[in-house]
């Protein structure tokens, strides 16, 4: 069924959603943009350093990492929050 369809009359149809495998997939497709937002925003960091000069040192670039990861997981909890709050009203 294509989706075109399937908005045209909602009503006359049968949509199944398999949860499970929806969740599983979901959780897939977050671990994979995980990893390549990670290794994206590393290898900024590795050419920030690079452009100040210096030698980009693994430790010192997996420290500013880390920063800044715990940074986007507080501002994400935080913004998680505010739509889970507004979502429950």
């Amino acid at each position: 069924m294509e989706i075109n369809d399937f908005l045209k009359n909602p009503g006359e149809q049968k949509f199944e959603v398999d949860l499970g495998l929806t969740l599983i997939k979901i959780l897939q497709i977050t671990n994979t943009n995980q990893g390549y937002l990670r290794s994206v925003l590393k290898r900024q960091l590795e050419i920030q350093e690079l452009i100040k000069g210096n030698v980009a040192s693994n430790e010192n670039i997996s420290e500013k990492l880390s920063e800044i990861e715990n940074l986007i997981f507080k501002f994400s909890d935080e913004e998680f929050q505010n739509v889970l709050n507004k979502v429950l009203k």
